[in-house]
């Protein structure tokens, strides 16, 4: 392994458990007195139920708020987004980062296996905070394989470190299980898959080729591996 003396980043505040929704939006308004909220969504109307979650804990803590489609133009600066999706999260994170003024920047995963709320922003600012909570969170047999693609390029990355492989490894060791791991074991492992493609400085598909690599990491013989993927229908 190419020894790679570097920070691991992530973002400021990383919320984990089912139900922090409530104690995440209550710290900023306690600690970072944020008065208005613009929330980005992909789909209103396919998403409303979850949506509605987020707003009654704003309009509880007496925070105002609107809900605005992704495709939106953005053409000032809020106090603070939160974006809550999965592909959505892409969107926001370049709409944000053209901003002249940063705002205060909130991610929330809307599907299990989501790892782009812990990536960094186009501008290489990470989001400020994000929470994942599995009451908001919805699985989608491709959003899972997609992570496990992502998860196994940080192993292949020639820029992976021993902080990265170990959430790699982890992140591979439950989404191989798919519907048969628990909801937040899911949740996590989307987000260490995050984590660990970032700070491994990753490319997309990167594992290709390299199964020799990820096997050995993951303890496996490579035939083991790919028998494996074969067996969940997954396209290596």
């Amino acid at each position: 392994m190419t020894n790679n003396f570097e920070l691991f980043r992530v973002p400021e505040k990383v919320y984990f458990k089912k139900g922090s929704l409530a104690v995440a939006l209550r710290e900023l308004k306690e600690v970072y007195q944020i008065r208005k909220v613009l929330i980005l969504v992909s789909d209103l109307r396919t998403q409303e139920a979850y949506v509605q979650q987020i707003t009654d804990r704003l309009h509880e803590l007496q925070i105002d708020y609107a809900v605005s489609e992704s495709d939106s133009v953005i053409t000032s600066a809020p106090e603070c987004i939160l974006a809550y999706g999965d592909t959505v999260l892409e969107t926001a994170a370049k709409q944000v980062s053209a901003l002249p003024e940063k705002p205060y920047y909130i991610t929330v995963p809307s599907h299990l296996g989501t790892y782009a709320h812990v990536l960094p922003l186009p501008d290489g600012n990470f989001p400020d905070m994000t929470i994942i909570d599995t009451d908001l969170m919805q699985e989608n047999p491709n959003v899972i394989k997609r992570a496990l693609a992502d998860a196994l390029s940080a192993l292949a990355s020639e820029k992976a470190t021993e902080y990265s492989d170990g959430m790699a490894v982890r992140a591979v060791q439950l989404l191989l299980h798919g519907q048969n791991c628990p909801a937040e074991q899911l949740a996590e492992a989307g987000t260490m898959t995050g984590f660990a493609f970032a700070n491994a400085r990753a490319e997309k598909n990167q594992y290709a080729g390299q199964e020799a690599v990820c096997a050995e990491k993951l303890g496996m013989e490579t035939e083991q591996l790919l028998k494996t993927l074969e067996a969940i229908a997954f396209n290596f």
